[in-house]
């Protein structure tokens, strides 16, 4: 069996499986779960779930997306601290026994049949940005005068993932960064 499914919205990407065997021996598997990754069609060069249409000209090679590749902290899915990323996706197979008055097989997904609890386990770090410059000092540079720098939240915590570390900072001035009233 193979197969893919488009994932909207993407650029390219889908999720898929290559030559898998339904069989044993000389009979067909009773029921078969596979979890599905994402792969890159190599046809658009969007980052994002929502990029606008950037086509690769030439098109590229198939590639499957990882926690690191594209390595490029705008990917969708770039969690550099992962070995590797979730399944996103999951197809269970379940053989139908055919009864002699029935002609046609359903291909209906049965209710119920998806565990979600699978996908959403893996712990997810906060991330955030880098620092942004220092700002200028505020008040006297000689008593107490400070500066702040901030960055901010890319990736909440998830699944009992590490939090998020402090988005401000502040540092006492040091003379030569102050700025000088004008008389």
């Amino acid at each position: 069996l193979s197969l893919m499914v488009k994932m909207i919205p993407s650029p390219d990407w889908f999720v898929g499986l290559d030559s898998l065997n339904l069989c044993e021996g000389n009979r067909w598997k009773q029921e078969v779960t596979v979890d599905l990754q994402p792969y890159d069609a190599g046809t658009d060069s969007g980052f994002t779930f929502s990029s606008p249409h950037f086509p690769t000209t030439p098109p590229e090679n198939i590639t499957k997306i990882t926690s690191q590749m594209p390595n490029h902290p705008a990917n969708s899915f770039y969690y550099p601290r992962l070995k590797e990323l979730p399944p996103i996706a999951s197809i269970k197979i379940t053989r139908q026994h055919r009864s002699p008055d029935r002609t046609s097989i359903s291909n209906h997904i049965l209710p119920n049949s998806i565990s979600p609890q699978r996908f959403s386990a893996t712990p997810l770090d906060c991330e955030v940005s880098l620092w942004s410059s220092w700002g200028l000092c505020l008040g006297p540079c000689s008593r107490g005068g400070v500066r702040h720098r901030t960055r901010y939240i890319l990736l909440r915590p998830a699944n009992a993932g590490s939090p998020c570390p402090e988005l401000e900072e502040q540092a006492e001035c040091v003379s030569h960064s102050c700025m000088k009233k004008h008389q």
